[in-house]
C-alpha cells in the first residue's frame, strides 16, 4: 500500500491519508486479536467437542489478525519515515527563517525555498598536550581588572566569533589582512585580462622623527596597509566628508594611518581628498582596524613613543574626526617597557568587546558600551574597566605581541617577540597551550578550516635569536602542535633591518587555482639584499615552486582573484617594486616601480590596490 501511495500522492497527502488510517488498522488489530484469545480460550474448555464451523471461525481469525498485522507494520513504517522527513524539513526552514529575522535589513521576498541554509560552522575545543604545556617554558600567567590581579576569571558576556567571512557588515577591508583569521587584504574579484599593473595616482604624505633613536620615520612603514570601504550611503551621510565626497554615488574611501603622525582619506578612484586628515602627532606603522559592525569608528595604535609621551592606543570618531578615547601602553601590569601598539585590534560586534594585544606584552580586552544614534548622528563610547592578560615565561627573550591576533570562536592566536605562540580562552582570559616557534614572531599567521573540519594556523619567525635559521610552521590549532616545519638557513639580522618571516602568509582561496597553497617571503637571504619567496603545499609542507628576489620583501604578498577562479598574488618589495604574479606558477606577469622601498602591504579592492612606500607616497593601482 506505501508504494502505491508513495507513486500517485505526495507526502503530505500520503500524512494525512495514513494517519486516520494507522489508527483504523491498530483498533482493527487489537479487536481481532481479542477475538482471537477469546475463541481459543472457549475452544480450549471445549475438551475435544469443538465444531467444524468453529474451527474455521478460528482460522479465519488468525489468517486476518496477521494480515491485518502486516498492514499495520507497513503502516507505521511508511508514517514514521514521511513524519522524519517533514520534521527535518521544518527544522531547515525554521533555521532560515529564524536567520531572516536577525537580520536588520531585509528583502521583501521571503521564500523559504530560494533561501539557502548555511552548513553549521565547525567548531574547535583546544587543550594542552604534553609538547604544549605552558610549564615547558615557566610560564607565569596574570589576569588582571583594571590594574587588580584575580585568581580567576570568567566574562559576563561570552565572546563568539563567526566564520571570517562574517566578520564585517560593510564592503571592503576593514582590518589588518581583512578579519579575524586574517585571510587576506582582499574584496572582491578582479576582470584580469591584459594582466598590467598602471598606477593611476599618488599622494604624497610626511615623515615625523623618532622618539627611539635618531632620524625620523618617513612615509608608510610595516605593516601599514591601508583600510579601503564602501559606506553605508547613511552613514555616509553622517560624515564630515566633503560635499562633493558625499553626494558621490558608491564613494569607496581608502584611510591610511602613516608615519608622519596623520590619518590621511582619499577617493580609491583618483587619489582626492574626501574630508580632511587629522592630525595625531605620533607614528603609526600598524594598520589600524574599523569597527565591523559599520560603526563610525576607527582603532589604531601608535607604534612609538614620543617626547616622553608613551605609544598609546587610540578610539576615533570618524562622523566628527576626532579622538574619543586613548591609553598609553606604561601600564603597571606590563614585563617589558616598549608600549608600541602595531597590532591591529578585532571587535567582537555581539559583546560590543575591544580585544587589543600590545607590544608590551599586555592582552587588553574592554567593553565598549557604544552607543551609535543615527538620528542625531552621533557616536560615543563609555568603555568599562580593562580585563587584561599578562606574562613572563623563562625563554630569556622578549615579551610583547607585535603581530595581529587571530580569532576562532572564543579563542585568541597570536605569536610574541620571543618566539612563543599562545592560545588564549577570551571567556575566562586563560593561557590555554603554548608552543616554541623558535624566534621573533612579526608576521601576523594566518587560520584556515581544513575538509577535515580541524582548525590549522601557518605562521613564520622573523630573525633574531635562531643564529641564522628561519622557520615555517603549521600548527594544530587545538592542541598547538606543530604538523610540519620547513627551515631556512643564512638568513642575515641587524637591528636596523631584520630577516626572516615579517610578511604575513597568503593562503590560496578555495575554489581557485591557489587552493591548497601556503605562501612565504623570506627576507635577507640568500644574500643580505635579497630574499625567497615561495609557496608551499599546505597538507604536507612540500615546495610546490620557489623563486629566488633580487630585493627581499617586508611586505605581504595580496591575492587578486577573478570571477572565474584564477588566481594571482601582489608583492611588494624593498627595490619599489610592485608585482603580479602568477598565483599557482609563482611567475611574474607584471611589475612597476614606485621609486623607493615598499615595507608596506597593500589592500586590493576590486580592481584597484592601494600601497604606501617610505619614500612619501600613496599610490592608487589599477589591475587589468
Amino acid at each position: 500500500m506505501s508504494i502505491i501511495l508513495s507513486s500517485v500522492l505526495t507526502a503530505e497527502e500520503q500524512f494525512s491519508f495514513l494517519k486516520p488510517a494507522l489508527m483504523a488498522l491498530i483498533i482493527l488489530l487489537a479487536v481481532l486479536l481479542l477475538s482471537s484469545i477469546i475463541v481459543t480460550i472457549i475452544s480450549a474448555r471445549a475438551k475435544g467437542k469443538t465444531s467444524r464451523n468453529k474451527k474455521m471461525l478460528l482460522a479465519m481469525l488468525y489468517v486476518a489478525t496477521a494480515v491485518v498485522l502486516v498492514c499495520t507494520i507497513l503502516c507505521t513504517g511508511r508514517y514514521n519515515a514521511i513524519s522524519s522527513s517533514m520534521q527535518s524539513n521544518s527544522t531547515s526552514t525554521s533555521g532560515t527563517d529564524s536567520t531572516d529575522n536577525s537580520t536588520t535589513e531585509s528583502t521583501s521576498d521571503n521564500t523559504t525555498e530560494s533561501t539557502p541554509v548555511d552548513n553549521p560552522e565547525p567548531t574547535i575545543n583546544p587543550a594542552k598536550t604534553d609538547k604544549t604545556d605552558p610549564k615547558k617554558w615557566n610560564i607565569k600567567w596574570n589576569i588582571y581588572q583594571g590594574n587588580t590581579l584575580l585568581e580567576s576569571y570568567n566574562r559576563n558576556e561570552q565572546i563568539s566569533f563567526g566564520d571570517a567571512s562574517k566578520y564585517s557588515n560593510i564592503e571592503g577591508i576593514i582590518t589588518f589582512r581583512g578579519d579575524n583569521y586574517r585571510t587576506g587584504a582582499t574584496f572582491g574579484t578582479t576582470n584580469v585580462v591584459q594582466e598590467t599593473l598602471t598606477a593611476v595616482w599618488d599622494s604624497r604624505v610626511g615623515a615625523l622623527k623618532k622618539g627611539t633613536g635618531s632620524g625620523s620615520w618617513t612615509g608608510c612603514g610595516w605593516t601599514g596597509q591601508p583600510l579601503i570601504v564602501r559606506w553605508p550611503e547613511e552613514t555616509k551621510q553622517l560624515m564630515n566628508l566633503y560635499d562633493d565626497k558625499k553626494n558621490k554615488e558608491g564613494l569607496v574611501e581608502v584611510i591610511y594611518a602613516t608615519m608622519d603622525g596623520y590619518i590621511y582619506f582619499y577617493d580609491l578612484e583618483d587619489g582626492s581628498y574626501t574630508r580632511p586628515k587629522i592630525n595625531m602627532g605620533m607614528a603609526f606603522k600598524g594598520a589600524g582596524a574599523l569597527d565591523p559592525r559599520g560603526y563610525p569608528l576607527m582603532y589604531v595604535g601608535s607604534g612609538d613613543n614620543l617626547d616622553g609621551k608613551p605609544a598609546r592606543m587610540y578610539i576615533v570618531d570618524l562622523i566628527e574626526g576626532k579622538i574619543i578615547f586613548e591609553q598609553d601602553g606604561k601600564d603597571s601590569v606590563t614585563k617589558r617597557k616598549w608600549y608600541a601598539f602595531d597590532s591591529a585590534p578585532l571587535v567582537d560586534a555581539e559583546t560590543d568587546t575591544l580585544i587589543w594585544p600590545g607590544e608590551n606584552g599586555v592582552l587588553y580586552t574592554v567593553k565598549l558600551n557604544t552607543n551609535y544614534d543615527k538620528a542625531a548622528g552621533t557616536i560615543s563610547i563609555a568603555p568599562g574597566e580593562m580585563i587584561k592578560a599578562s606574562y613572563s615565561s623563562s625563554t630569556g627573550r622578549s615579551k610583547g605581541m607585535e603581530s595581529s591576533a587571530i580569532i576562532v570562536d572564543r579563542y585568541l592566536y597570536i605569536g610574541d617577540n620571543g618566539g612563543l605562540f599562545f592560545c588564549v580562552n577570551l571567556d575566562t582570559m586563560e593561557l590555554v597551550w603554548c608552543q616554541n616557534t623558535m624566534d621573533d614572531v612579526n608576521a601576523t599567521p594566518v587560520f584556515e578550516w581544513g575538509e577535515d573540519g580541524k582548525g590549522y594556523i601557518y605562521t613564520g619567525s622573523s630573525m633574531e635569536y635562531a643564529g641564522g635559521t628561519t622557520y615555517l610552521h603549521k600548527l594544530d590549532a587545538a592542541t598547538g602542535e606543530i604538523l610540519w616545519e620547513v627551515k631556512y638557513n643564512d638568513v642575515a639580522f641587524n637591528d636596523a633591518v631584520s630577516g626572516g618571516v615579517l610578511s604575513s602568509p597568503l593562503l590560496g582561496k578555495k575554489g581557485t587555482n591557489m587552493e591548497g597553497l601556503i605562501i612565504f617571503t623570506i627576507a635577507r637571504t640568500p644574500t643580505s639584499y635579497g630574499g625567497i619567496l615561495v609557496a608551499l603545499d599546505t597538507q604536507t609542507g612540500e615546495k610546490v615552486w620557489e623563486k629566488t628576489l633580487k630585493r627581499y620583501a617586508w611586505s605581504s604578498p595580496t591575492g587578486v582573484y577573478t570571477e572565474d577562479g584564477k588566481g594571482y598574488f601582489i608583492l611588494c618589495d624593498s627595490a619599489g617594486n610592485v608585482s603580479l604574479y602568477n598565483g599557482a606558477t609563482g611567475e611574474v606577469v607584471n611589475q612597476i616601480n614606485l621609486g623607493s622601498n615598499i615595507e608596506a602591504s597593500p589592500a586590493v579592492f576590486e580592481d584597484m590596490l592601494v600601497v604606501g612606500t617610505r619614500g612619501q607616497k600613496v599610490c592608487g593601482i589599477k589591475i587589468s
